[in-house]
């Protein structure tokens, strides 16, 4: 595993990011002061790593910081040794976790949109009689290189429009075809594809990692007409351009029906309100269905009653174990209560518009065979109407018969 040295404040979700990418911590540097505009850390902490330098061969230093391109530059000429910030860790996990070609186009988008920001800066600084040393290259050359990035950035702008198009036109087939969409959002590791498990009985591969999962996985939920979409977990500090980047992703949240805002109980009371307000953030403006905050992990927590009445401030919690199998019946009801599910029973004939309609927006629950086809199913009561008007459409004689049960 490479070495690298960490400076940060202590906080023990950047080490865990840090270690999650495979990384050995050989020395740790805190750091709390007050911000040095040049350089981001004090003078005394740049000789501290220094001195680190001479005991350690690291690979990198890595910063819990979101450094400006300056400090970055002016750290990286002083230490002489690559230096890497909160943003540049988290794209490097994502590129580690990327599976499908739209997360690689995703994450090389991102990966690009960032070094954009640091050959300005190397531009900037050979303009003003700086040489950028052992980061290379001059002005023109940088310049060259810099206008191929934005090449290839358009390039990967367009691949990922024709793909969000396809996306577009598979969320609308699926709801032409009846099916509720389902979102599963919440903070990295807090048991996303868990609870995908739970719900569908679906083969899904559970690592024990943080952002485990980067591209989206649909599952039906049995005989059910839902479908439900686990995605990427949320970070705190994460700028808004590098949010954007994963909106292609994001968008199987953004345009669910329903929203289960999954949070984990395990969490201290403050880091439960911080990642749930982190959470809210990045879905705020952009989700359009109802949200449902969900307490994972009830079978190992404190504080459950206390916990709840956080959550109440999104809306009515259901307090599950995933992995326990523990409230999963309630989260599939919550889910049909919030559509308005209900159910309904039919005579219509085999094969008319109205037989195929229940078919196709319905859950069958008995179906018989006789002159009639006699059908127990549950469906959406916004589906009612159009139901009703398609059996009297077609009765001969008959209104057919459709009731509530």
């Amino acid at each position: 595993m490479p070495d690298v040295i960490v400076v940060f404040d202590g906080n023990e979700e950047f080490e865990e990011l840090v270690k999650s990418l495979g990384y050995e911590i050989v020395a740790k540097v805190y750091f709390k002061n007050k911000v040095n505009p040049k350089y981001y850390i004090s003078k005394g902490k740049i000789e501290e790593i220094k001195n680190l330098l001479k005991d350690f061969n690291v690979e990198k230093i890595i910063i819990d910081a979101i450094l400006k391109s300056s400090q970055w530059y002016k750290l990286e000429k002083e230490l002489k040794i690559r230096v890497d910030d909160r943003i540049k860790l988290i794209i490097d996990i994502f590129a580690d976790r990327a599976r499908s070609r739209e997360a690689m186009m995703q994450v090389e988008y991102a990966n690009l949109k960032y070094e954009t920001s640091h050959i300005k800066e190397l531009i900037h600084q050979i303009r003003l009689g700086e040489h950028p040393g052992f980061m290379g290259g001059g002005e023109y050359e940088i310049a060259d290189y810099y206008e191929q990035i934005r090449r290839k950035m358009a390039r990967i702008r367009k691949e990922l429009e024709k793909l969000k198009v396809h996306r577009e036109e598979r969320r609308k087939r699926r709801k032409e075809e009846g099916y509720i969409l389902v979102g599963i959002a919440g903070y990295t590791n807090t048991g996303k594809s868990t609870l995908l498990k739970a719900l569908s009985g679906r083969d899904v591969v559970i690592e024990n990692r943080m952002f485990s999962t980067l591209s989206t996985r649909t599952s039906k939920i049995g005989k059910e007409k839902i479908l439900i979409t686990d995605t990427v977990g949320f970070v705190e500090n994460m700028p808004p351009w590098l949010i954007r980047a994963f909106e292609p992703t994001l968008e199987e949240i953004y345009k669910a029906d329903i929203v289960l805002l999954l949070l984990n109980c395990q969490e201290s009371i403050e880091d439960f309100k911080r990642k749930m307000q982190v959470s809210l953030e990045i879905l705020e403006g952009k989700s359009e269905g109802k949200i449902i905050p969900v307490i994972n992990k009830i079978d190992s927590c404190k504080d459950l009653d206390e916990k709840i009445k956080i959550a109440k401030e999104i809306g009515e919690p259901i307090a599950i174990s995933a992995l326990r199998g523990i409230g999963i019946e309630d989260v599939i009801r919550r889910i049909k209560d919030e559509m308005k599910i209900e159910k309904f029973y039919a005579e219509v004939e085999k094969d008319s518009k109205a037989y195929n309609f229940i078919i196709k927006h319905g859950k069958i629950i008995k179906i018989e065979a006789d002159e009639m086809m006699k059908i127990i199913f549950e469906m959406p009561i916004s589906k009612y109407s159009a139901l009703k008007d398609l059996i009297r459409e077609i009765s001969t004689g008959n209104d057919g018969v459709l009731k509530r049960i």
